[in-house]
């Protein structure tokens, strides 16, 4: 399997060959950095002021992450409708294909972390699960408002590369988004999520997503519990 096309890390080793005595420089292809996913659409006008917040918690190397697969390109993101309903149809399940991410990682770090909210967190999913299957190590993947499947949860969380799965549900905001549901419960949860989405108050699973006069401190909260998470 091809390693996944990304920026390149420079490392120095010292090795001395019979012909060549000078160090020689070897160019590893690995991620790095945090890499954040919105909600449906990929474009809220939550997402700069939550990268900020991210960042004035000290959270420094994080972007905005696009990502695609073998098959689509998931960063051209189809809209908030077709992005709900892909999300939950198919890609809250497991995937084979290989997720790579196609922006981002450009600015040395020690960490490598995926964050994703709603169906970013899927984007999220997919992708620390392609990444960790080819020897990669995420040292967290931060999953918020997730409805993530059960059985799929259960491999991200025993994968050995990812080393710490924070999931966030948003059940006490009145969410009745949650990781590891069925899909019969996701299917019933489809007519309160419209009423939330609808009313645009920062309700329930757009506790984060609705820009209100509250927004700040919720998107400075989040932030800071990441960081208590470990995330750098």
């Amino acid at each position: 399997m091809p390693l996944p096309l990304v920026p390149i890390a420079v490392v120095t080793a010292a090795m001395t060959l019979r012909s060549d005595t000078k160090p020689v420089k070897i160019y590893i292809k690995r991620p790095r950095g945090t890499l954040y996913w919105g909600g449906a659409g990929l474009d809220g006008s939550y997402i700069k002021p939550q990268l900020q917040a991210f960042r004035s918690a000290g959270i420094t190397n994080v972007s905005v992450g696009l990502t695609h697969s073998a098959t689509q390109n998931i960063g051209s993101t189809a809209g908030t409708l077709v992005d709900a309903v892909r999300s939950g149809l198919f890609i809250r399940f497991e995937d084979n294909d290989d997720w790579v991410i196609s922006s981002g990682m450009d600015v040395p770090s020690t960490q490598f972390n995926i964050i994703g909210y709603s169906y970013g967190s899927l984007l999220a999913a997919q992708t620390a699960w392609s990444y960790a299957k080819q020897g990669n190590i995420i040292d967290h993947l931060v999953l918020i408002g997730s409805p993530v499947d059960k059985d799929f949860l259960i491999k991200l969380k025993a994968q050995k590369n990812i080393k710490k799965v924070v999931i966030i549900d948003l059940t006490q905001f009145g969410d009745k988004i949650y990781a590891g549901m069925s899909q019969a419960a996701l299917l019933g949860a489809t007519p309160a999520l419209g009423e939330q989405m609808t009313a645009g108050r920062g309700e329930g699973h757009f506790y984060y997503a609705h820009v209100t006069n509250d927004s700040p401190r919720r998107w400075k909260e989040l932030a800071e519990r990441l960081y208590s998470e470990g995330l750098r």
